[in-house]
């Protein structure tokens, strides 16, 4: 789906996720993975789209950057704030969300 977008490259960042998929690389397609960077700030320089969890600080960065954002909210968080801010910025034209 993603080279179907035009895209080439995808770049995760997984934290302490169990799920570790394979960096690979093709004449077509490159996979990155990580799971810590001390700054996001190449990383989003970068990026033609950014996916990111809808904490305040990731959106603030990166819509501070003009990258288009789309935020993937973590309904098990007490009080859901990351949902009121997505519903926000969304409402404000700044960026698209959906839950899991």
């Amino acid at each position: 789906i993603i080279q179907s977008l035009g895209y080439n490259r995808l770049v995760l960042q997984i934290g302490r996720g169990k799920v570790v998929p394979e960096p690979f690389s093709t004449e077509s397609f490159a996979l990155d993975v990580y799971r810590y960077k001390d700054s996001l700030k190449e990383d989003l320089q970068k990026a033609d789209l950014v996916i990111s969890h809808a904490g305040a600080g990731s959106c603030l960065e990166t819509l501070e950057k003009r990258k288009p954002l789309i935020v993937v909210i973590n309904e098990k968080l007490m009080n859901n704030h990351q949902l009121e801010l997505a519903k926000q910025l969304h409402k404000d034209g700044h960026l698209f969300y959906c839950t899991c």
